[in-house]
């Protein structure tokens, strides 16, 4: 394989017309055996001037001539250009029309497909409702321009779109630092309940050092749904009135059906946002806040329900390794510090982390990487996810198949590919699964209903009950009040993170107590 410049270079020709960094595969020198691509070069003998076939050569399919002391006038260098350009233009055209064809077709489907997401598992929030026509909105335009809205954040198949939009940016070198667009506006958060019952704020341990500050002046790179500051990313929170009243529905339903039965623990975790960006920047970016959405939740719970705070915990101690930078979960570390509170919550005293084994799993680049489109900020900065191994390491669980199976409490992450690791937990998302502890035999047992953000928390309960049950909601076909009934569990315990706050999650959780 030859490039046309080096054969330039040696030479010393002159490029008539083309571009020089054509590579030249395959050569001839007779133009009626030409094959496509092929490179002719005219060679001159005693009766004959193979150079003076130039124009043969070119009509036969040949991509390049090589030829010698030949006049090329300016009307055939014209000839050939706009024969060429006629091609392009035909092949453009039809690409053109491909693709216009292709998205009328998508458009079409989505049209016709009934069942249209509610909930964006990439991002994390509850996607646009279909709008409520009024009179008002009619006339001045924005029930249609709410449609349109509705129609391209519902669309079928939009989170497989969106990462095939991403590879093809990152493939051909595009980068961007708008990426999902601005944050869905929030709802006006609601004051606190004057007269509500909080959890007194527990009296620091001796242990408990005050730690350094390590929260983010620093006004942060806007990237869409995703904010870079301090080379790590932080996810926008939108508040969700409807969420948060289904939410306060759902769990002081359980707390009713499960009352003088078991003990209902309620633990609303913050996410990075909330506990490393000062208010200020907070408000900048649009993200509303945690703090008085917890403050609203809380407020209007019932009394026999344990509120397990553990925002204010998270930012004393913001300078530590409390959440990723790449991904939008909370780290173990931060999730002992949830297990810590829980444990003063029911006058216990939580095992230290010395009582567990530590693993560290280097090199992992987690959601916010693919969120972001790969932002090369967040690919340089991959964390380490640090596992804390219980006493006891053997589980069970049901898949979501229903098949019964083992592993373990933490998983050996060494093999696990970059965007993975966070998977060492509890064997990822399952069902249902339980976790006996034959170290402890005094017959205690609690249930962690839960999403992602639970699975590094449960490890930690392991040393503190002999029996640990595990529910995720969003799978779970069982009935928890029937499971909490014939097992004799003596503590339900909510664990969710600020973004669980939505109508799709609390019906999830309505569901399996119904």
């Amino acid at each position: 394989m030859q490039n046309l410049k080096d054969i330039l270079k040696v030479t010393k020709g002159e490029l008539l017309l083309g571009e020089e960094n054509l590579e030249c595969k395959t050569f001839s020198k007779d133009t009626r055996k030409i094959k496509k691509g092929d490179t002719y070069i005219g060679i001159k003998g005693e009766t004959f001037d193979g150079s003076s076939f130039w124009k043969q050569a070119l009509e036969n399919g040949d991509q390049a001539v090589i030829i010698e002391n030949v006049e090329v006038t300016k009307e055939e260098k014209e000839k050939f250009i706009n024969k060429n350009n006629t091609v392009h233009k035909r092949f453009w055209q039809i690409g053109i029309r491909t693709f216009f064809v292709f998205l009328f077709v998508i458009a079409f489907i989505g049209l016709l497909l009934p069942l249209r997401p509610k909930e964006s598992e990439l991002e994390k929030r509850e996607l646009s409702k279909f709008p409520k026509p009024t009179v008002s909105t009619m006339l001045n335009g924005e029930f249609f321009s709410d449609i349109s809205t509705w129609y391209a954040d519902t669309f079928p198949f939009r989170e497989t779109l969106m990462s095939a939009n991403a590879k093809m940016k990152k493939f051909y070198g595009i980068t961007t630092q708008e990426i999902y667009g601005d944050a869905a506006q929030g709802d006006e958060i609601p004051d606190a309940d004057a007269e509500m019952e909080t959890t007194p704020t527990p009296t620091p341990e001796e242990e408990d050092i005050q730690e350094e500050d390590g929260t983010i002046h620093a006004e942060p790179e806007r990237l869409g749904k995703i904010y870079i500051a301090d080379n790590r990313g932080f996810e926008l929170y939108g508040f969700s009135r409807a969420g948060a009243d289904a939410y306060i529905n759902m769990i002081n339903s359980a707390a009713t059906q499960l009352k003088d039965i078991a003990n209902v623990y309620d633990i609303l975790v913050p996410t990075s946002i909330a506990v490393n960006i000062d208010q200020e920047n907070q408000q900048k970016v649009g993200s509303n806040s945690q703090e008085d959405t917890f403050a609203y939740v809380n407020g209007h719970l019932d009394a026999s329900i344990n509120q397990v705070a553990v925002l204010d915990t998270l930012k004393n101690h913001n300078s530590e390794y409390l959440y990723f930078k790449t991904d939008h979960h909370w780290t173990a570390d931060g999730a002992y510090y949830a297990y810590k509170e829980l444990m003063k919550a029911k006058g216990m005293t939580a095992s230290a982390l010395t009582d567990y084994t530590r693993t560290e799993y280097p090199g992992f680049i987690g959601s916010f990487y693919q969120y972001s489109n790969q932002s090369d900020t967040l690919k340089n900065n991959p964390d380490t996810v640090v596992a804390y191994t219980p006493t006891c390491n053997n589980l069970t669980f049901t898949d979501t198949d229903g098949n019964q199976k083992t592993g373990y409490v933490v998983s050996d992450a060494t093999q696990y590919s970059e965007g993975n690791k966070y998977l060492c937990f509890i064997c990822g998302d399952q069902p249902y699964e339980r976790i006996d502890n034959p170290n402890i035999t005094d017959g205690s047992s609690c249930v962690v209903i839960k999403e992602s953000y639970g699975n590094a928390f449960v490890p930690f309960l392991v040393n503190s009950y002999q029996t640990v049950h595990v529910v995720d909601y969003r799978y779970f076909s069982g009935n928890l009040i029937d499971l909490v009934k014939e097992n004799g569990i003596q503590d339900v315990i909510y664990v969710n993170n600020a973004n669980a706050l939505i109508e799709s999650a609390a019906k999830n959780m309505t569901r399996i107590i119904s």
